[in-house]
């Protein structure tokens, strides 16, 4: 639902990258471009930026029991 903390296969901190790429990819940049400047070159942290579906605001219109 939220990024993770660190990446799930190599354990680098990722999750204080995913607001600066969430509204640096919404301004139209390139997504390659962007995870080069962010740091983010192994492809297991690629992958986790780029599979990543945030449904936390969807998730929150529910009704809790």
């Amino acid at each position: 639902m939220i990024i993770p903390i660190r990446c799930i296969s190599c354990g680098k901190p990722v999750a204080h990258l995913w607001e600066s790429y969430k509204d640096r990819l919404a301004k139209g940049e390139d997504r390659k471009k962007l995870l080069d400047e962010l740091g983010l070159e192994r492809y297991c942290c690629r992958a986790l930026f780029l599979g990543h579906v945030d449904l936390a605001n969807t998730a929150a219109q529910f009704k809790k029991f």
